[in-house]
């Protein structure tokens, strides 16, 4: 299958240099984010606008998220709000409803198994258990969020989250360590559980990995899940999605008493940092909306809240204590995926499906998911 593009006679063909084909901006120069649902093309995302574009071969194309299926899709001009549509589902082939329970399941056990040949999981004595605690206390305050949501720690420089569909967040310590404080860290948490609760990351996780799946025709080399998971840190859930979950995020941080200036102090630091080109955050700019675009937002969202007698925290010293740069630098532990007693995930048991063990539900799930990906696969490469 090919890569998914929109066409747009006579409309203005998007710039492949470095400006935005938008507002004119001049692209960061952090370094270059690639995905595999693009055959590897470099993405990029004005600081100002928002507008992002893939460059690679002869031109330049921006993109978009379908309004009606989810998945990202390029188109080779500047689109309006009503054509946000990929070319499959302009063409009535709209996707099923996806996935039933055992499916989503039976994916995210291959997106687990994939991402332990590239990524290095990692916990803490230290940091764990404050990281499920502040992560379930903010999953409570969140309509929908799934039961037994935990943190998994990847060591890795760069700032990565991702949410999983049985509530899993896979949570960089390059991220941890760039935050400040505990309020930073809880919105950061609501914001990836959010998108769990909504059911959006099983629909795309299992859309992407099928459709990775179609693409390799046969020709796998056992990565497109870890392709999938790669296309959801890297692409987001589109513009509408990613400022639902801010908002859901930052009702969350009031909710729990939390100050919600610590939000958009994080998110001025992340525009510093995408502006200094920190090759750390260039994932999670082209994946989210523009920091100051966020803030902006949250702003509108606060102003005229009139603050309640008692006093908003942000739980500094705490955070500083348990899960700072410090204090993860001497108390990391490497985790091996296939270790009977030490892997995050089987001891949680994260993978429970409405109260069954993964067990159960992977055995179920990988048969539907083979025929799903059958019908599924047969649809796209129409």
């Amino acid at each position: 299958m090919g890569v998914s593009t929109v066409g747009a006679p006579g409309r203005v063909e998007p710039a492949s240099g470095g400006a935005c084909p938008r507002c004119g901006e001049a692209f960061p120069g952090a370094p270059p984010v690639t995905t595999p649902s693009f055959g590897g093309r470099t993405l990029r995302r004005c600081l100002r606008c928002g507008t992002r574009v893939a460059t690679g071969g002869a031109s330049g194309h921006v993109v978009f998220t379908c309004e009606s299926c989810g998945l990202p899709f390029l188109a080779d001009a500047l689109l309006p709000h009503a054509e946000h549509r990929c070319g499959e589902c302009a063409d009535g082939r709209v996707p099923p409803e996806l996935p039933d329970v055992d499916i989503s399941a039976a994916a995210e056990n291959e997106v687990r198994l994939a991402l332990a040949s590239r990524w290095r999981f990692v916990t803490s004595p230290t940091a764990q258990p404050y990281l499920d605690r502040i992560a379930r206390s903010v999953a409570a305050r969140i309509d929908g969020a799934p039961r037994g949501v935990r943190v998994v720690l990847v060591a890795a420089d760069e700032h990565r989250t991702l949410a999983l569909p049985s509530g899993t967040l896979l949570v960089s310590t390059g991220l941890l360590e760039f935050l400040e404080d505990e309020a930073e860290l809880a919105f950061v948490l609501g914001h990836e559980i959010a998108h769990a609760g909504s059911g959006e990351v099983a629909v795309r996780l299992v859309r992407l990995g099928f459709r990775a799946t179609a693409r390799e025709r046969g020709g796998s080399d056992g990565l497109c899940w870890t392709d999938a998971a790669s296309d959801l840190v890297r692409l987001g859930y589109g513009r509408k999605r990613e400022r639902d979950a801010d908002a859901r995020a930052l009702q969350a941080l009031l909710a729990l008493e939390y100050e919600a200036q610590s939000a958009i102090r994080y998110l001025e630091r992340l525009h510093g940092a995408s502006e200094r080109s920190d090759p750390s955050v260039a994932e999670t700019i082209v994946a989210h909306a523009a920091p100051r675009d966020r803030m902006r937002r949250i702003e509108r969202a606060l102003y005229g809240r009139i603050a309640g007698p008692e006093v908003s925290r942000v739980n500094r010293e705490v955070f500083r204590r348990a899960a700072s740069r410090g204090a993860l630098r001497n108390s990391l532990v490497p985790v091996e995926l296939d270790a009977p007693h030490g892997t995050p995930w089987a001891v949680s048991s994260v993978f429970e499906s409405e109260g069954k063990m993964l067990r159960t539900g992977v055995l179920i799930g990988a048969a539907l998911a083979a025929a799903g990906l059958v019908a599924l696969a047969t649809w796209l490469l129409l």
